[in-house]
């Protein structure tokens, strides 16, 4: 444990902010996933509904820090292509 009182607040925040963290991920990967089965279901609307609620959500991660802009760009593209392959 630390000795002295920044590195001590500093490591409080850093568990604060990675449960943060840790919860948006696993309700991006949640979401991911009911998308990837309705694309399986072969339910075009339904998809495409909550393709533009992760779409969203996904973005909202790289503007928090969250996730980095590429890999919320691969994300966003590997789920639209799904979306796509319905039509």
């Amino acid at each position: 444990m630390q000795r002295h009182k920044s590195p001590q607040k500093r490591a409080k925040q850093d568990q604060k902010r990675n449960q943060r963290n840790h919860g948006y991920k696993s309700t991006i990967a949640t979401i991911t996933k009911k998308i990837l089965a309705l694309v399986k279901e072969g339910d075009k609307v339904a998809a495409q509904a909550e393709f533009k609620k992760a779409q969203a959500m996904i973005d909202g991660a790289a503007t928090k820090g969250i996730l980095s802009k590429n890999t919320v760009a691969r994300r966003v593209s590997r789920i639209a292509r799904n979306v796509a392959s319905l039509n």
